[in-house]
C-alpha cells in the first residue's frame, strides 16, 4: 500500500516548511513502479502543490480540469496532477493517495494506469463528489451494492458491474437488455413506507420490458455490516473475479474513496426488509410526458402503500431479471 492522504498532506507540509531562497521547487521522491519516477512537489511562490510522474510510456497529450484549480495534464509519457493554493487540500490528498496506491496494484503501463484512473477522478468530482460521503449516500450506495450482490451478480454474471448503471450518471441503477431495476434504500424510523424519486426519467419504462423498483430499509446493528465491510466482500465475490477494474472504477463514480473508509466503520447495518415493485401502466409516478412544456428536473415523495397491487415476490424478479445478455448504462439513489 501506499502513504494515506494524511501521510501526503504531512509530506507536502515538510516540503513547504523549507521553502528555496529564491523561485523553484521542492521536491520528495516516493517509491513507485520500477518503470516509473515519482515525486512530490511543491512550487514556489506559486503555492501549487503537485504530484510529477516520469514514464517512458507511450501516452497522448490531453490536459483534463478535475475540479476548480485541480488540474492533470499528460506530455511525452510524463504525467502531472497539480492543485492551486485555492484546492481543497483534502480532497487532493485523498486523489493521490488513490492514484499512488493503483500504481501499487498496477504492473502493466502504470502510468496509463493513473491517466485512466485520473479520468475516472474526473467523472466523479464532476457529480460533486470527492468530500466523504453524507449518512444518506452512504445508506444509497449500502443499498445499491446489497442489490448488485444479491440480484445482479447471479443475473447477468460476467457483466454485473456493466449492469451497475448508477454511478454513471444514467437515470436507472441497474440496466441490462431490456429490464431496468431501480434502488431506494432508508434507515428503518418512517412510520410508513415511502422513498424519494428524483427526475422524470427514473421511474420512466420507456423501451425497456420491464421496470422493477426496489425499496430497502435498514437496521442500525453493531454487529451488522459496515460499508467497508460489504466493498471488501463484493471484491472478493468470485462473480465479479474479471472484473476488478471495472468495479473499482464504479465504486470511485459512486463516491467510494478508499482513504475514506475510517469514516465509514462507525454504521452497521442488518437488511430489514426489501420489497419489489413492477412499474407498469397505473403505477403512481411522474414521467416527462405528464410534464408540461418547460418543466423538468422534478423530484417528488412516492408512498408505497399506494402501489402494494404492483409488488411482485423475489421469486418473480428473478425470473424477470434472469435474462441473459446488453442495453446500456443509465442514477443513483
Amino acid at each position: 500500500m501506499g502513504p494515506d492522504a494524511a501521510r501526503i498532506m504531512a509530506l507536502f507540509g515538510a516540503l513547504e516548511a523549507e521553502p528555496p531562497s529564491g523561485p523553484g521547487a521542492m521536491r520528495r521522491r516516493l517509491p513507485s513502479a520500477e518503470t516509473l519516477d515519482v515525486f512530490l512537489e511543491v512550487r514556489f511562490p506559486q503555492g501549487e502543490w503537485a504530484l510529477v510522474i516520469g514514464s517512458t510510456e507511450s501516452l497522448r497529450d490531453r490536459d483534463l480540469v478535475l475540479a476548480n484549480g485541480l488540474t492533470c495534464s499528460v506530455r511525452s509519457g510524463n504525467v502531472e496532477v497539480v492543485a492551486q493554493p485555492r484546492t481543497d487540500r483534502g480532497v487532493f490528498s485523498a486523489l493521490l493517495a488513490d492514484l499512488l496506491n493503483h500504481l501499487v496494484s498496477t504492473s502493466a503501463a502504470p502510468a496509463a494506469g493513473v491517466t485512466r484512473r485520473v479520468a475516472t477522478w474526473q467523472r466523479m468530482l464532476g457529480r460533486g463528489l470527492g468530500q466523504a460521503l453524507g449518512l444518506e449516500e452512504q445508506v444509497g450506495l449500502f443499498g445499491e451494492l446489497l442489490v448488485l450482490r444479491d440480484f445482479v451478480i447471479p443475473a447477468v454474471q460476467d457483466n454485473a458491474v456493466t449492469a451497475w448503471a448508477g454511478p454513471r450518471g444514467g437515470a436507472k441503477d441497474f440496466l441490462w437488455r431490456r429490464w431496468g431495476l431501480e434502488v431506494k434504500t432508508t434507515i428503518s424510523s418512517q412510520r410508513y413506507a415511502r422513498c424519494r424519486i428524483h427526475g422524470e426519467e427514473q421511474l420512466d419504462v420507456g423501451a425497456l420490458t420491464t421496470l422493477l423498483l426496489a425499496h430497502q430499509t435498514l437496521l442500525r446493528d453493531p454487529t451488522g455490516t459496515s460499508l467497508p465491510d460489504l466493498v471488501d466482500e463484493l471484491r472478493n465475490d468470485q462473480g465479479l473475479a474479471g472484473q476488478l477494474t471495472e468495479l473499482e472504477d464504479a465504486l470511485l463514480e459512486a463516491g467510494w474513496v478508499e482513504t475514506h473508509r475510517r469514516y465509514y466503520d462507525h454504521e452497521r447495518w442488518v437488511l430489514d426488509k426489501r420489497s419489489f415493485f413492477h412499474v407498469s401502466a397505473g403505477f403512481p409516478r411522474l414521467v416527462s410526458t405528464m410534464l408540461p412544456s418547460g418543466v423538468s428536473g422534478v423530484s417528488y415523495n412516492l408512498d408505497l402503500r399506494l402501489c402494494r397491487s404492483f409488488q411482485v415476490d423475489e421469486a418473480t424478479v428473478r425470473d424477470l431479471v434472469g435474462m441473459p445478455g446488453p442495453l446500456g448504462g443509465e442514477e443513483a439513489c
